[in-house]
């Protein structure tokens, strides 16, 4: 397993490796194909530890993402380094993903 996935009362939390490239990016697919089969309402992506963040990296969360709005769920990102926030929006995808401060920030987001 490649993230650290945490089952709380309200929420799936998925806490992503420090680097998500072309390395890692294969076994995190697997791990959120995984938990999107269980179709969860809520998943919070923690990128806490998170210190880079490759287009292999974008496309599994956009493939995540997607496959979660289509059974209901819904999914933040938190936590996200500057570096790596930089990224998202060099690519534009601070528009597409909920991307919250904190968890519980992203709970109320995700309400």
């Amino acid at each position: 397993m490649a993230a650290d996935i945490i089952s709380l009362e309200d929420a799936t939390v998925v806490l992503l490796p420090q680097r998500f490239d072309a390395n890692t990016a294969p076994d995190i697919e697997t791990d959120l194909r995984r938990l999107a089969g269980t179709a969860p309402k809520k998943t919070i992506l923690d990128f806490s530890r998170t210190e880079y963040i490759a287009s292999a990296g974008l496309r599994v969360l956009l493939v995540f993402t997607r496959d979660s709005m289509k059974t209901g769920g819904k999914v933040s990102l938190v936590e996200i380094r500057p570096p790596v926030l930089k990224v998202f929006e060099m690519a534009g995808f601070t528009s597409i993903f909920t991307i919250a401060r904190t968890r519980e920030e992203a709970m109320r987001k995700m309400a």
